[in-house]
This record gives C-alpha cells, sequence and structure tokens, in this order.
C-alpha cells in the first residue's frame, strides 16, 4: 500500500501552514495554502524530491494564497481552488 507524506511549511507574519502533500512512491505531489515565503516552500520541495503537480488553494485569505500566483509561475503548474466565492479576496491581491 502506497502511503502519503507531509511536510508543514510556517508561512508568512501570521506562521499559517502551508503544506506540501506527496505520494512517497511517486514523489509526485501537491502545495496547499503557500501564502508566502516561496523560498523556504521551494527548499522543502527540494529536500522532500517531490514534483509538484498542482497548487491547491483551501481558501482566499491572504495568508493561505498570496504566494500561489508566483509559485504557479516558479513551477509551471496550475492551481486549483478556492470556491467562487472567495473570488473578491483574490482579486485584492493584485
Amino acid at each position: 500500500m502506497t502511503r502519503a507524506r507531509a511536510a508543514i511549511v510556517p508561512v508568512t507574519p501570521f506562521q499559517q501552514n502551508c503544506t506540501l502533500l506527496w505520494c512517497e512512491a511517486s514523489k509526485r505531489g501537491v502545495v496547499i495554502d503557500p501564502g508566502g515565503d516561496l523560498d523556504a516552500v521551494a527548499a522543502t520541495i527540494d529536500k522532500a524530491g517531490v514534483t509538484v503537480e498542482q497548487i491547491w488553494l483551501t481558501h482566499g485569505h491572504i495568508d493561505h494564497a498570496a504566494g500561489a500566483a508566483d509559485l504557479k509561475d516558479r513551477l509551471g503548474v496550475p492551481v486549483t481552488g478556492p470556491h467562487r466565492a472567495d473570488a473578491f479576496l483574490l482579486d485584492n491581491l493584485v
């Protein structure tokens, strides 16, 4: 049975938990809620040897979503989420 692994990266002055979640066997995974501190997020990805396939946003608060666009550009992967009702929060990030 394949196991999932996770690494928590506290980001932003709020110390919000950004999560790297991946399949131990395939080393493919996702980044959840990259609010900022992308160098720390990238270092965690590199240390784990994970190929990130998507970025997932649980909601549009700045401490969860502010780094998503930059990380998307760095990794060349799609962003999934948050719910459409959070669009007004994301519009204010730019």
